[in-house]
């Protein structure tokens, strides 16, 4: 078990380099068929599209990202939990009073289309 532990880590890191080596040999190949052609931009070597890489991570923080945001909540996620604890912990007739708070300051439909599905939507909606 301890075997494991202690080859592990160097085995993260040559991952990562191997990972690195080659996004950066891809960039490299796509910039330098690309840019030059389409908008007579500088030809890239393979340490430069390298930099642009970390560049880009430094700048935007979003590489790598992708199937690692199941731990990142958003505030949008943030917010609706709150609210959602909130609203089961409500009484029904806190719950009514916020459902007709509701309908009175997000709905932003005609009348007439009100008393064809006789407010049924917007229930749904606040909720």
């Amino acid at each position: 078990m301890r075997h494991r532990k202690f080859i592990r880590g160097p085995l993260f890191i040559l991952k990562l380099v191997l990972i690195l080596a080659i996004t950066s040999a891809v960039v490299m190949l796509l910039w330098n068929a690309l840019i030059p052609a389409i908008f007579s931009g500088p030809v890239l070597s393979y340490w430069q599209s390298a930099g642009l890489l970390v560049l880009a991570k430094i700048l935007f923080g979003s590489m790598g990202r992708g199937f690692g945001r199941r731990h990142h909540h958003s505030p949008d996620e943030m917010w609706k939990k709150k609210l959602k604890a909130k609203y089961e912990s409500m009484t029904p007739e806190e719950k009514e009073k916020f459902r007709s708070k509701c309908k009175s300051r997000f709905i932003y439909m005609d009348l007439s289309d009100e008393s064809k599905t006789g407010g049924q939507e917007n229930e749904a909606e606040c909720k």
